[in-house]
C-alpha cells in the first residue's frame, strides 16, 4: 500500500496515513482493506471520502481525520470560523473522528484567538490537530505558537513542508528550534512526502532532544 523502508517496521505505530481523493468507489473499498490489514490507525482524508471510508472502517478502531487548508476569504475571522465550523460538524455526522486545519503562519494568531471561543462546542470528542509548514516559522514565532495550541487545548501539533528547498530550507535548524522550544502536551504529527531522509531527521532530532514525544509522533505516509 505503501513504499516503506528501514526506518519503519512492518507493524510501526508511528505510520499513519495520507488518503488522497479517489472517484473510484472500488479503489477505495481496496484501501479501507489495505488500511485494516496493515494495522495503520490514523487517516487523513479529504472531505469527500469520509462518508465511504467511515462504512468501511467503522467496525474497526481507525481513527478519520478531515483536512482543512485555512483560507482567510470573508476578510472576517469570525465568518470564516463560521464556515470553517459548519464544514466540520458536517464530516463528524459523516463518521470523521477530528480534524486537521493547516494554517498559515500569517493567519495563524488571529484564527487561533476566533477558534477559542468555540472551541468546546465545536470540538467536544472530537481531535484538533492544527498544522502549519515548518518552513513558515521562525525561531521567535514558537512561544507564541505553544501558547496558542494551549489556549485552545489542540489535541496535535503537525509540521508539513509546502516546498522542500534542500539545505536552503534548513529543515533540521527548524525542527532543532521547535524541539528546543517545545513546550505542548500534545502529539506531534508529520506530513513529509514519503520523505525518508525528512523522517529518519525527524526521528532522530526527537529522540535525541524529546525522547517523551517518541511515542507521540506520527508520520503521514501518502498510499
Amino acid at each position: 500500500m505503501i513504499e516503506a523502508n528501514e526506518i519503519f517496521s512492518d507493524s510501526d505505530a508511528r505510520i499513519a496515513l495520507w488518503c488522497n481523493t479517489a472517484d473510484d468507489t472500488n479503489d477505495l473499498a481496496g484501501l479501507a482493506d489495505s488500511i485494516i490489514e496493515n494495522n495503520i490507525s490514523l487517516i487523513s482524508v479529504p472531505p469527500g471520502v469520509v462518508s465511504f471510508l467511515w462504512a468501511c472502517l467503522e467496525k474497526s478502531s481507525v481513527k478519520i481525520l478531515t483536512r482543512y487548508f485555512f483560507e482567510p476569504i470573508n476578510k472576517n475571522m469570525d465568518k470564516d470560523i463560521s464556515v470553517l465550523s459548519e464544514n466540520i460538524i458536517n464530516v463528524y455526522k459523516r463518521g470523521a473522528s477530528g480534524v486537521q486545519i493547516f494554517v498559515k503562519m500569517r493567519d495563524f494568531e488571529g484564527f487561533m484567538d476566533t477558534l477559542s471561543v468555540v472551541r468546546d462546542d465545536l470540538f467536544y470528542g472530537h481531535d484538533l490537530c492544527v498544522m502549519m509548514d515548518i518552513c513558515d516559522i521562525d525561531v521567535n514565532n514558537w512561544d507564541m505558537i505553544f501558547e496558542k495550541l494551549r489556549g485552545v487545548r489542540a489535541d496535535v501539533f503537525g509540521l508539513y513542508m509546502g516546498e522542500d528547498t534542500g539545505l536552503r530550507s534548513d529543515f533540521i535548524g527548524r525542527i532543532y528550534g521547535m524541539l528546543q522550544k517545545w513546550n505542548f502536551a500534545g502529539d506531534l504529527h508529520f506530513v513529509l512526502q514519503n520523505n525518508f531522509d525528512r523522517i529518519d531527521q525527524s526521528i532522530r532530532l526527537v529522540e535525541s532532544l524529546r525522547s517523551e514525544l517518541s511515542e507521540k509522533i506520527r508520520f503521514f505516509m501518502e498510499y
